[in-house]
């Protein structure tokens, strides 16, 4: 079950429409009535909308009742200014397709066009288009709505494109692979002071300091050398002038690793870091820990069946190994209420392939096919095997 090439050729002008015209997590609003529009031209039975914001769900039935297998996608945009000039760049200052979700959501929008025309025997297939994932909100927003209750899904499945790994391949894991994230703020209050005369007041600038250098040594001295974890800093603002001690000093970052129980682990030795120098140099401390995603861990079976589904389309070379990646993705949060795999298919390889999340960075369309047979093939494959 492949597009033909008019099919194709429709689904990389959507693409390329939808990089065109980006949006940002929260605000994809014309972004979802397009995706709901499309999905009732294509004849899907039914379109559900503004599920945990603007989600879009779709659900095509099979000529019988069976299993529910879903497919899912994001379609958010980034804060981040695109530098290509092809004539598809994006329209809007500041916004930008620069990790492919607008190739993610045109590969699910191809793989409901095939599924529409060849249907499941028995079973459902529900398309997820899934907002806010840039932001960690959009999964776990979509959840708390009711959306497994309403759907009642067996298994999950979605595809994220990877640079990298040589275009059209595929890497699944049987290990976690996308790490979980937490964000963090982290802000020392003082009387502040003349710079001159820094015995009579506590310098929040001093405790910063020892609080960048203090977290350093929690993945190294804290934690088990066989995990994996991460911590970083991404900024610091406080002062204004040479000579004026600050009031405050406020620190934001990230944690991240692959176990439940680590990551508690790291809330608790960030706090204890704060706190302990907060009484090292006698200034007030507030912590604001804000988990965000869980890790993306894969269903084993469920793994098996996307690898065993790429050896039978494409043969076992379509298949590569890949190292697990610290970025994060909600489709964790997915993950964890209901059996699946998240895949990575080749957006490219070689020195000079964009990275994701970079201004120069865009889907390459020559994979949309193959990622929309993946999808299509993976549900069939379920749905045949949970009869």
């Amino acid at each position: 079950m492949t597009l033909s090439a008019i099919e194709l050729e429709k689904m990389i002008t959507f693409r390329r429409e939808l990089h065109q015209h980006p949006e940002l997590s929260g605000q994809e609003s014309i972004t979802a009535e397009r995706i709901a529009m499309m999905l009732r031209g294509l004849g899907v039975d039914e379109v559900h909308e503004k599920i945990g914001g603007h989600g879009v769900v779709g659900v095509i039935k099979g000529a019988s009742t069976g299993a529910t297998v879903g497919l899912r996608a994001d379609f958010d945009a980034l804060p981040l200014e695109e530098a290509n000039q092809f004539s598809h760049r994006s329209s809007q200052s500041n916004v930008m397709h620069a990790c492919g979700h607008d190739g993610h959501t045109a590969m699910l929008m191809a793989a409901a066009a095939q599924l529409v025309n060849q249907r499941p025997a028995r079973g459902n297939v529900v398309l997820i288009f899934q907002p806010a994932e840039e932001i960690g909100t959009g999964a776990e927003a979509m959840l708390a709505e009711g959306f497994q209750e309403k759907f009642s899904l067996d298994a999950i499945f979605g595809l994220h494109n990877w640079p990298g790994v040589e275009a059209g391949r595929f890497v699944i894991h049987d290990v976690p692979h996308m790490a979980s994230s937490d964000d963090f703020e982290v802000t020392f209050h003082s009387t502040g002071g003349h710079g001159a005369m820094p015995h009579l007041t506590t310098d929040p600038i001093v405790a910063a300091s020892l609080f960048t250098t203090a977290i350093q040594q929690i993945v190294s001295r804290n934690i088990d050398p066989q995990d994996i974890a991460v911590i970083s800093l991404g900024s610091l603002q406080s002062g204004h002038a040479s000579n004026i001690i600050p009031a405050t000093a406020r620190l934001t970052g990230t944690a991240r690793c692959f176990k439940p129980e680590l990551r508690k682990r790291l809330e608790r030795r960030i706090s204890d870091v704060a706190e302990g120098v907060s009484k090292a140099t006698g200034c007030d401390v507030t912590l604001d820990y804000v988990p965000s995603t869980p890790a993306v861990a894969n269903d084993r079976g469920c793994a098996q069946l996307c690898r065993d589904v790429v050896v039978q389309r494409w043969g076992h070379e379509q298949l590569v190994e890949h190292p697990v990646s610290m970025g994060a993705d909600d489709m964790g949060a997915f993950l964890t209420d209901i059996p699946g795999t998240y895949a990575w298919i080749g957006n490219g390889s070689g020195p000079q392939t964009p990275k994701l999340h970079q201004p120069d960075y865009d889907f390459n369309d020559a994979i949309l096919s193959i990622g929309s047979d993946f999808l299509t093939s993976v549900a069939m494959q379920f749905l045949d095997n949970h009869q």
